[in-house]
């Protein structure tokens, strides 16, 4: 009778201990009130967006001439020897939308022209053929410059995104020539600058 006495006694003493404990557990599981939820992944509001990519221009800009030829220069001018200004640099670049070639000379820009044509060119004095890169090209004559003084670059092979290359193709008894390869049909503006005398074309294409 005493044993079942303290029996009944230990029973009593341990529910309110289980009770707690499973209160407890209950509470803090994930889908308990005192319990802290997963944070969500939430786009960010502040986000850069990728770039969108522009159309490029079509057509030259503005300015350029798509047909015919183009010339200008002196015929004679004071500050020039006798045998004609000295062509003392020519230089290429790319610009945005435009390539350039510029031809630099001592004195007065003398004559020039700016004709179309294909790409393959006649050599002067020799009279061999060469072809430049490029669709279609461009034939710079310059005249009268004095032709034995010349010592700078034969040809530039520019690679450019419409001037191909550009070499001499004549440079004898007071004319020199260039023949520029482009690609696509050559548009063209043609300036003529001072301090010092420049000539300079830029090239584009449509």
């Amino acid at each position: 009778m005493r044993r079942r006495e303290l029996l009944l006694l230990a029973m009593t003493l341990s529910v309110p201990w289980l009770v707690s404990c499973s209160a407890a557990t209950t509470s803090t599981g994930p889908s308990g009130t005192s319990g802290s939820a997963s944070p969500s992944a939430t786009p960010s509001s502040t986000g850069s967006p990728s770039p969108s990519l522009s159309p490029s221009p079509t057509g030259p800009p503005t300015g350029f001439s798509c047909r015919g030829s183009q010339s200008g220069g002196a015929t004679a001018a004071a500050d020039w020897p006798p045998e004609g200004p000295r062509v003392v640099a020519v230089r290429v670049g790319a610009h945005e939308g435009f390539d350039r070639i510029v031809f630099e000379f001592d004195g007065t820009v003398p004559g020039y022209s700016i004709t179309r044509q294909g790409t393959t060119f006649t050599l002067s004095p020799d009279g061999s053929s060469v072809t430049v890169a490029g669709t279609r090209a461009l034939l710079v004559k310059i005249q009268p410059q004095d032709w034995l003084s010349y010592n700078g670059p034969q040809r530039f092979r520019a690679g450019l995104p419409f001037l191909r290359e550009a070499r001499i193709v004549e440079n004898f008894e007071g004319i020199m020539q260039w023949g520029l390869g482009v690609a696509g049909t050559p548009c063209i503006r043609v300036t003529t600058l001072s301090a010092p005398p420049r000539l300079v074309i830029d090239i584009a294409a449509k």
